[in-house]
């Protein structure tokens, strides 16, 4: 359950999540059935354009110091919904600026506050855990000096899923993780995998109990968090209409990353590495 957040402490009552380095441990499954945020479809959301996408179930932590999400912030706090605040992270499509609206994915992720830390000068550090998937139907640039978006929410099907899909997956995991130890690359270093989190299941390590299909979802999402992944094919993960096709396009990637792991001998870095 979603604790409500206390505004005169800024963070929620009970955590909504501790988190972890990959995926958070929370009492409510990873990824699918996930508490949806209040509202309908068409609601204005407010939205925090960021360089790299948020999925649901992963943990976000931002140092906010720019005025108009300085603004957006405060216009959470000061909310009088008990429920804790909700916000849209969409990844841009170039840069690291907004620029232009159209530079917006259209497929986001809901992130609802957890925690924030006040700092001098306005500044914040702020915790949030990313909740439902949404697309954006209609960018309003005008009301705020941060942008809002009405938005549609998403479902999480599972689609054509099966054991074969799931298996396919897992194997795709095994190896890419044996192209980086013949490379001396420890997987766990390369935060793929944390020895204590679902995802080892997902690779077929550990029998925890968990349904095919939460453990497929576990696993796609998995993926597309990796930083080393090009955000264009993140992003595909992320706007995947079901989990089977979300876990056939993981698929692929591991594949293609495997392969040049295998042909290059080198191992992959994201572009943030070269972010001055």
């Amino acid at each position: 359950m979603v604790g409500e957040f206390d505004r005169s402490t800024r963070r929620s009552t009970p955590p909504v999540c501790q988190s972890r380095a990959l995926v958070p441990t929370c009492d409510w499954p990873y990824g699918i059935r996930v508490s949806a945020p209040r509202g309908e479809d068409g609601q204005l959301l407010p939205l925090f354009p960021l360089s790299t996408l948020l999925t649901p179930g992963m943990p976000l932590s931002l140092h906010v110091f720019e005025p108009r999400y300085r603004r957006l912030v405060a216009d959470l706090l000061s909310d009088d919904n008990p429920q804790a605040p909700v916000f849209g992270v969409v990844a841009l499509r170039a840069g690291w600026e907004v620029g232009d609206v159209q530079n917006l994915h259209r497929v986001g992720t809901a992130a609802r506050v957890t925690d924030v830390l006040p700092l001098a000068d306005g500044r914040c550090n702020l915790a949030a855990i990313g909740e439902r998937r949404f697309e954006i139907r209609e960018v309003d640039t005008d009301s705020q000096p941060y942008l809002q978006a009405r938005v549609r929410w998403l479902t999480e099907s599972d689609g054509e899923l099966s054991d074969a899909l799931l298996r396919r997956a897992q194997l795709a995991v095994r190896r890419h993780r044996q192209a980086l130890a013949l490379l001396r690359v420890d997987y766990r270093e390369a935060e793929f995998v944390d020895p204590d989190d679902p995802i080892e299941a997902a690779a077929g390590e550990v029998d925890t109990g968990i349904s095919t299909t939460d453990v497929a979802s576990r696993l796609a999402y998995a993926v597309a968090q990796q930083s080393w992944v090009p955000l264009a094919d993140r992003q595909q993960l992320l706007a995947a209409p079901d989990t089977a096709s979300r876990l056939r396009t993981a698929c692929s990637v591991l594949r293609r990353e495997t392969e040049l792991l295998v042909q290059l001998h080198a191992v992959p870095v994201s572009a943030a590495a070269f972010r001055n």
